[in-house]
């Protein structure tokens, strides 16, 4: 699967999934931070965003995420993104 998404980053992986003929966004799942639940993540489906902004993305009805809190995308079941632990120099 990895081999089939070319993209790196969250909103270029959305964006393949949204346009590309063969993809759908909805068929993906995105987990992210959300603090104040418990273990501070959240898992929803690609079919509630409505929107891939530069910086963040929304999800239904007007929840703004940044893309820096995504942790993991997973299209049909197979992980295609992790969040890699930034390198310090």
């Amino acid at each position: 699967m990895n081999d089939v998404i070319k993209s790196k980053r969250p909103r270029d992986i959305f964006n393949e999934l949204k346009w590309k003929e063969d993809m759908d966004i909805n068929e993906c799942s995105i987990q992210y931070i959300h603090r104040g639940v418990p273990g501070d993540t959240k898992t929803v489906s690609g079919e509630n965003i409505v929107n891939i902004g530069h910086l963040f993305f929304t999800l239904f009805p007007d929840t703004m995420i940044p893309y820096h809190r995504i942790l993991q995308i997973k299209y049909k079941g197979k992980t295609i993104y992790v969040k890699t632990a930034p390198e310090h120099i």
